[in-house]
């Protein structure tokens, strides 16, 4: 029998994604208003805590008043504005902020795939000129993730059901960016050993692949070492002269020895010629042995995500020591 899903996965996905998780919001409120403020606690990181819902006191002394009994109900507003895949307008964002009322507490939410960078400083400055009392965060859909896992516990079954929904809905529409966790396993013959030597891997600047964050060299139905790509380039090497041209990563001249190196061992070793037109892929080499257990070889490159082969791991030295207890089909 199908899955029957709390949130909605076949509309038009910015709409859905605003829905679904407004959705979720209340659905935790109504359950327990505590948690739904330790929620928002953790995703703005209040200066002080935000406390929402109703609270109930008794003597509780005002002034030269004590009443038997007090009921308070603080009064709070979240706006929320979901980028799926168009650019944050910081315009739009310092519209919001003007519309919060006397609400004890105004929080701004802005969700996106991905951190945004010097855009969110530009934004916060938008939102506080408008209005200083906003309680302004951007924060991606993995951090809402991250802040939803130890939300309720074990025996809160429904609850649990409830954000395993929400997480599986944020995987499956690719809110989550995994590209960090993916490995990129590449063929390569007879250059591995400098490709190990120099935790460089080189191919066509024309060629496609999706976005990665780690690269494994496989030859002999295994993988024989892995690195994070730390810099990614472009490279022309021509009378000596190097030039690269930043693709991604850092851009930085730590790898210029290394790229001048790979391009003549490539030639003098495997009689490549790749001073031109090639993209280099750099970091620093970790040997593994993460070893394809099904049969023949692969013809050309294959993806893996990692973390879900070993787990949480803590940089590429740590992933090869991991994936050396590994294998694969």
């Amino acid at each position: 029998m199908a899955k029957v899903h709390y949130f909605q996965r076949y509309v038009s996905q910015e709409n859905a994604v605003t829905n679904n998780t407004l959705q979720l919001l209340a659905r935790i409120y109504a359950h327990k208003p505590q948690k739904a403020a330790d929620l928002i606690n953790e995703l703005v990181g209040a200066d002080e805590p935000i406390e929402i819902g109703v609270e109930i006191q008794q003597q509780r002394r005002d002034g030269d008043s004590v009443p038997d009994g007090t009921i308070i109900q603080r009064s709070f507003k979240i706006l929320l504005e979901a980028k799926v895949s168009a650019s944050v307008n910081v315009d739009q964002l310092a519209r919001h902020a003007d519309k919060f009322g006397d609400e004890e507490h105004k929080i701004l939410l802005l969700l996106t795939k991905h951190p945004i960078g010097e855009e969110e400083a530009r934004a916060r400055l938008a939102v506080s000129r408008v209005a200083r009392d906003v309680i302004f965060s951007c924060i991606t859909f993995e951090r809402v993730i991250e802040a939803l896992q130890e939300l309720f516990p074990p025996y809160e079954y429904e609850m649990n059901e409830l954000v395993q929904d929400y997480v599986e809905y944020c995987w499956e529409t690719g809110l989550v960016d995994r590209s960090r966790y993916l490995m990129r396993i590449v063929p390569c013959g007879t250059s591995l050993e400098i490709n190990k030597r120099h935790g460089i891997y080189f191919h066509p600047s024309d060629r496609g692949y999706s976005t990665h964050g780690f690269t494994g060299v496989y030859k002999d139905k295994r993988v024989q070492a892995v690195w994070e790509n730390e810099s990614v380039f472009d490279v022309t090497l021509v009378d000596g002269k190097l030039e690269k041209e930043f693709v991604s990563g850092r851009d930085t001249e730590e790898f210029d020895e290394k790229l001048r190196a790979i391009i003549a061992d490539a030639w003098e070793e495997c009689g490549y010629e790749i001073a031109t037109g090639h993209r280099f892929f750099c970091g620093t080499p970790h040997v593994t042995s993460f070893e394809k257990v099904s049969r023949g070889g692969i013809m050309g490159q294959r993806y893996a995500d990692v973390q879900k082969v070993v787990g949480d791991f803590e940089g590429a030295a740590e992933l090869a020591a991991r994936l050396a207890s590994k294998t694969w089909e």
